[in-house]
């Protein structure tokens, strides 16, 4: 642009000297006008080079560095020089410059925040715009999801397949009313999406924001607790109908009868003994449950395993049980307590649920600081799609034999419970016919 301007002035100032030479032809002599002609040419590229140093040069420089900040080089400055109309050109257009570097730089400091605050969120965000179409999410959403998909210009139900948050988002469209609804997504978490609209300055909806609440593990507790609070009324139940009906019975005059009445006794006090066990074992499971912090202290592990299988002595005589412990001499560092708790179930199970004439295997080790406490029995084992349940409260392989021998259903709950509690774990190998294992794994 400063050329082609620079040029029209050279050009234009010609035709003036051309235009004054023929007029003054008339006047002058060939030498006069040839002397003129040849100083008003000298003159005009004068004037052009001066024109060129004072507007030309600044205009070029203006045009370049205005490209350069319609480019998006928000940094570039135009050095002051030229006249006073140019130069105040040049500081208005750095002044826009800074001005908007600032706010690009406000905007995307902004922008950085609000996504640093949306990846910190706990719950999942899905920004729509008004065609219903998705334009943010953040990481919480696609890890609840399972996907590392781009989520952009898809709709909800593209994303969830449930045509309820489909609907619902356009109702906020449509009315701007917020709305509330729990969905299942396809990996079986049930979520919360709180549906909302969002306005612009003159109050019209611009977008729509969803937030993801995940209820999954309120839901699965809820569950827990019902289906617990179920199973405790159905346990004492039992016995307290037994009871009551063996105690009624003995009212209407089963008691003159001694033999009966002896029966009725025992069966009464069995049944009570089973609702003393119980309590017991709830009991036992709230205070395991309630996160006390374990005692750690040093102990001999042999002599707890003796203690265990001398207080037995009468139940494995009743069934014929042999016991057989392979345990170093070794000390460990555990909660004496919670360990006694988990080995004293782990017994009971082997010797209630082996065969006439069986065996009861305890062995123990160290490796790696972790001690590994197994106790195995020659039972009928456990089938491998019962595995993963066995240690669910009041859960039970076989229930008519473990209502006959007094269980209560909740022993491997305590168990793990009581292992876990001092960061340790507990696992299960099991073949039908060929008995079980259950190992104790705890850091010492």
């Amino acid at each position: 642009m400063a050329f082609r301007l620079h040029s029209r002035l050279i050009a234009w100032n010609l035709v003036l000297v051309f235009l004054i030479s023929f007029f003054l032809a008339f006047f002058l002599t060939s030498t006069q006008l040839a002397l003129f002609m040849v100083l008003s040419i000298c003159l005009t590229f004068t004037f052009g080079y001066g024109v060129r140093i004072v507007v030309a040069r600044p205009l070029r420089r203006i045009s370049i560095v205005s490209r350069k900040l319609a480019a998006g080089h928000l940094d570039q400055r135009l050095p002051i020089t030229g006249d006073e109309e140019i130069a105040a050109l040049g500081t208005s257009l750095n002044t826009m410059a800074q001005t908007l570097s600032e706010k690009i730089n406000a905007l995307s400091d902004g922008k950085q925040q609000l996504e640093l605050i949306l990846e910190a969120m706990k719950q999942g965000v899905m920004v729509l715009d008004r065609d219903a179409r998705i334009t943010l999410t953040n990481s919480s959403l696609r890890r609840v999801l399972e996907t590392d998909r781009d989520l952009s210009r898809k709709t909800p139900f593209e994303v969830l397949r449930r045509p309820e948050l489909d609907t619902a988002v356009h109702a906020v469209l449509d009315d701007g009313t917020p709305r509330v609804l729990e969905i299942e997504v396809g990996n079986y978490r049930i979520l919360q999406a709180n549906v909302a609209p969002v306005t612009n300055m003159i109050g019209k909806i611009d977008s729509i924001v969803v937030v993801f609440n995940d209820l999954t593990d309120i839901r699965r507790t809820e569950r827990m607790r019902r289906d617990f609070v179920a199973n405790v009324s159905h346990e004492f139940k039992t016995p307290l109908t037994s009871i009551r009906g063996y105690t009624e019975t003995l009212l209407s005059g089963a008691m003159d009868d001694p033999k009966i009445a002896l029966d009725f006794l025992l069966t009464i006090e069995r049944n009570a003994q089973h609702l003393e066990a119980l309590v017991k074992d709830l009991l036992t499971l709230a205070k395991l449950e309630a996160e006390v912090p374990a005692k750690r202290e040093r102990f001999e592990l042999k002599p707890l395993i003796d203690e265990q299988i001398s207080s037995r002595a009468k139940a494995l005589r009743d069934g014929a049980v042999h016991v057989m412990i392979e345990c170093p001499q070794l000390q460990v560092q555990a909660d004496r307590v919670r360990l006694a708790t988990a080995l004293s179930n782990l017994i009971d199970n082997a010797i209630h649920y082996n065969k006439a004439g069986g065996e009861v295997r305890i062995s123990a080790d160290l490796h790696n600081e972790t001690l590994h406490l197994a106790v195995a029995d020659t039972g009928n084992g456990i089938p491998s799609e019962e595995l993963s349940r066995i240690f669910e409260r009041f859960y039970r392989v076989d229930k008519a034999r473990s209502r006959e021998s007094g269980g209560t259903g909740l022993g491997l709950s305590i168990v793990k419970h009581a292992i876990e509690s001092q960061g340790g774990s507990i696992s299960v190998t099991s073949r039908l016919g060929a008995g079980s294992t259950f190992t104790i794994h705890l850091p010492i």
